[in-house]
């Protein structure tokens, strides 16, 4: 969810491991066809119905960011607060169960501090800041937050945002390459090196990001409803976080949608699915 501009598993797409590719690996590998098709690497995934674009499976990306999650433990204080874990718990178990994911294991991390936000991280490690416990009204509009990065993990975001970004390195190299061949566009390499960068930025990762946040707030209504939580809840903890913030930065520069839309979003979904009327 991070409800902040970034999210935890930057990390895992930060510190894994980058493709290296020689330039003659580059150029026979187009030849022979066996780096651009991976744009068809599509699988359809069964929690959603939705097309996904995966070059890795949940295992690696999950190993990946064990090291980030072991960190993050000992650096930042847990609560010692028995009441609000026993509440966090609470309130998960029932989520869980919603998702028809209680019978995973699960490592939900309740930190001490002010943040208003919860993440979920691959291999099925959710952490929630107290700051987010004490923003919400009620355990309805607590659950949406669980939900949400339930349904990260059952869209397999990870994974997904991973290979699209493994996938764009590959995209600039060979692009990178092509350009160096070309007499005409030699002397422009670092401008147009730029623009696609930008271009692969603003274009491709952000949109991936908003959306993946889009799909997991659906996916925890859903979630919340099979629980037996008020679904109308969910639209009314984007009220508060729009209320919350301040100015925002274009949600095209953002890795997040704008939490006015994501209210609005919502209800239409929840009106959509008869869930409640909102």
């Amino acid at each position: 969810m991070k409800l902040s501009e970034e999210t935890i598993s930057n990390e895992v797409i930060a510190n894994a491991p980058r493709v290296h590719m020689s330039r003659r690996q580059i150029i026979c590998g187009l030849a022979a066809g066996s780096v651009v098709p991976i744009v068809t690497s599509c699988t359809t995934n069964p929690e959603t119905g939705s097309s996904q674009f995966l070059l890795v499976g949940e295992d690696a990306i999950a190993s990946m960011a064990t090291s980030a999650w072991t960190e993050m433990k000992q650096q930042t204080p847990q609560t010692k607060n028995s009441a609000l874990k026993s509440r966090v718990n609470r309130v998960w178990n029932k989520i869980s169960h919603g998702a028809g994911r209680a019978d995973q294991d699960w490592d939900v991390a309740v930190f001490d501090t002010d943040d208003v936000n919860a993440f979920v991280m691959p291999g099925n490690k959710v952490g929630v800041y107290r700051g987010i416990t004490e923003l919400v009204e009620n355990d309805d509009q607590l659950s949406s937050v669980l939900g949400h990065e339930v349904g990260h993990v059952a869209g397999r975001h990870a994974a997904e945002r991973y290979s699209v970004a493994m996938a764009g390195q590959i995209a600039m190299v060979a692009g990178a390459i092509a350009v160096n061949q070309s007499d005409t566009l030699r002397d422009y390499g670092s401008a147009i090196g730029a623009l696609g960068g930008a271009a692969l930025q603003f274009g491709v990762l952000l949109p991936y990001s908003r959306r993946h946040e889009l799909e997991a707030d659906r996916l925890g209504v859903d979630y919340m409803h099979n629980a037996g939580y008020r679904v109308a809840e969910a639209p009314r903890l984007w009220d508060l976080m729009a209320e919350k913030g301040g100015a925002r930065q274009p949600e095209f520069m953002s890795t997040h949608p704008d939490p006015l839309r994501r209210a609005e979003e919502l209800r239409n979904y929840i009106n959509a699915k008869n869930y409640d009327l909102v």
